[in-house]
């Protein structure tokens, strides 16, 4: 199950690719059906509709997915 993000500007994608550029593990963003973005990559996240939420895939370890979703509380929505 993934967690839903909220990168509405472009400020709030420029943190949040800084942020998941810094771990060792794959991270992919989810919008609609089949589109999966690598969520490291600048383009790749400014290039999908942002002003919905998307769903984040954390491919790592339980202990390391709570970290990351702690670092990126800020853009967490329900």
């Amino acid at each position: 199950m993934g967690v839903k993000v909220l990168l509405d500007t472009v400020d709030k994608v420029r943190d949040f690719v800084n942020i998941t550029r810094s771990t060792p593990y794959d991270i992919d963003l989810i919008s609609g059906k089949n589109t999966y973005l690598d969520a490291k990559s600048l383009l790749g996240v400014l290039s999908c509709d942002c002003r919905r939420p998307l769903i984040l895939d954390i491919h790592a370890e339980k202990e390391e997915r709570a970290e990351f979703i702690s670092r990126i509380e800020k853009y967490v929505v329900a």
